[in-house]
């Protein structure tokens, strides 16, 4: 289970537990002493490249690469960005999909094979810095610096940004500060539930946890927090040692600091978008993302679609209608630059 499903519900019972226990003002005492663990990108040593299976960073970090479909002669290359706990292979259902012949390949239509790119973000996965915080700005430049090697590897073919989870903060802020990276950007159920939506007994327990006790692990457990319908990959995933089954409190602050971030900048998004959210989410609260689509549609983008499925769970990708929102992506892609008017599936 991921930090944002921890954060979710744990909050209110944690500052209980505090309470009735005696400890609240022991770790407010110790909040200046102790500051949140942050591992962030050191300073720039060498060029950024492209390796056939990772991504060398400006500080010199090699973080681990998966790709799918047509990769050599590409008509349009998607950036995948994972959520948190997850790592590149989220996008597997979607790279498989995209690069399946026959029925995928009408699909798509006009756009032809699509390129999908992923990299283990900085804390994560198969990274070196796991299962520490990389902060915003690393996370950020590390996913601008991918967009200019596949500008440079792919050009004049169409790039698109695709976010999910905490990846579609990451996506907002990289959307809305370097728009000329990208042809567009995909939000796929983007974690933007900001601490201004939530409540003084969730915000209050994180900011003590986060300073006093940064190494405790979350998992978790218990929450009877259901992130998609799709029980067999639920139960891949949690034999995968490569997702984090249990994340540091810092880190879970750390997430608190990027979506309040993304709720800040969605409204300075100047690119082609398209939204995807479930109607069945039980991470993301329903009224966080109709914020944002507000925010969107007050943008009048260039393009700009949202698409809410009925039966939709947090891992929209991976749930058993999975194949249903990667056939709209690919359907949005072939959409932009023509006449043709988008219209989502439900």
């Amino acid at each position: 289970m991921s930090g944002i499903q921890f954060f979710r519900r744990i909050s209110g019972r944690f500052f209980v537990c505090l309470a009735t226990s005696g400890l609240v003002l022991m770790l407010s005492g110790i909040l200046s002493a102790c500051a949140p663990t942050v591992h962030s990108a050191g300073p720039p040593v060498g060029q950024i490249s492209l390796e056939p299976d990772s991504f060398q960073t400006s500080d010199g970090t090699n973080l681990r690469l998966q790709k799918w479909g047509a990769v050599d002669h590409p008509s349009a290359v998607i950036l995948g960005l994972h959520g948190m706990g997850d790592y590149a292979n989220a996008f597997m259902e979607l790279g498989e999909q995209l690069s399946a012949s026959g029925d995928a390949d009408a699909v798509i239509g006009s756009v032809g094979g699509i390129a999908v790119y992923a990299f283990d973000q900085r804390g994560f996965g198969r990274s070196p810095s796991r299962p520490f915080w990389a902060g915003t700005r690393s996370m950020v430049d590390d996913a601008s610096d991918m967009l200019i090697l596949l500008g440079d590897r792919y050009p004049g073919v169409p790039i698109y940004l695709l976010g999910n989870s905490m990846g579609g903060a990451v996506a907002i802020v990289v959307a809305a500060t370097r728009p000329s990276l990208m042809d567009g950007v995909v939000l796929v159920a983007p974690a933007v539930w900001d601490r201004g939506m939530m409540s003084w007994y969730q915000t209050l327990p994180l900011s003590i946890m986060s300073h006093s006790l940064p190494w405790l692990p979350l998992t978790g457990r218990g929450l009877e927090i259901w992130p998609s319908d799709n029980i067999e990959m639920l139960r891949r995933l949690s034999r995968d040692p490569n997702m984090m089954s249990a994340v540091r409190v810092d880190m879970v602050a750390g997430i608190a600091d990027l979506m309040d971030m993304a709720r800040v900048r969605v409204s300075d998004i100047t690119v082609p978008t398209l939204l995807l959210s479930g109607r069945e989410d039980q991470v993301i609260p329903t009224a966080a993302i109709d914020a944002i689509d507000r925010d969107l549609r007050a943008q009048n983008l260039p393009s700009y679609s949202r698409c809410l499925y009925q039966a939709g769970y947090h891992m929209l990708l991976r749930d058993l209608n999975g194949s249903v929102v990667i056939r709209d992506i690919a359907r949005w892609i072939a959409a932009q630059g023509t006449a043709e008017n988008y219209s989502c599936t439900e």
